[in-house]
C-alpha cells in the first residue's frame, strides 16, 4: 500500500517545516511545501495530492479559500 500523500500549502516557514516533519514521521508523503495559491494549483494538477492542507492567509494575490476553490475541480 501507497503513502498517502499531503501537500502543504503555509506561508511561514517555521510553521511549514513542522507540519512536514510531523506528516512524514506519520508515514506521510509530502511531495512539496508552497507558499502561494498559485503555486498550491499547480502543484494539485501535478501531484494530484490525496490531501491538501492550506493556510487561509496566504503571500500573493489568492488567498487559500479561493485556491482550494479553484483547485476543488480537479
Amino acid at each position: 500500500m501507497s503513502k498517502a500523500q499531503i501537500l502543504i500549502v503555509e506561508d511561514d516557514a517555521i510553521v511549514s517545516l513542522d507540519i512536514e516533519s510531523r506528516l512524514k514521521e506519520l508515514g506521510y508523503s509530502v511531495p512539496e511545501v508552497v507558499i502561494t495559491g498559485e503555486r498550491a494549483i499547480q502543484k494539485v494538477e501535478e501531484h494530484n495530492p490525496d490531501l491538501v492542507l492550506m493556510d487561509i492567509v496566504l503571500k500573493g494575490e489568492m488567498d487559500g479559500i479561493e485556491a482550494a476553490g479553484i483547485s476543488w475541480h480537479f
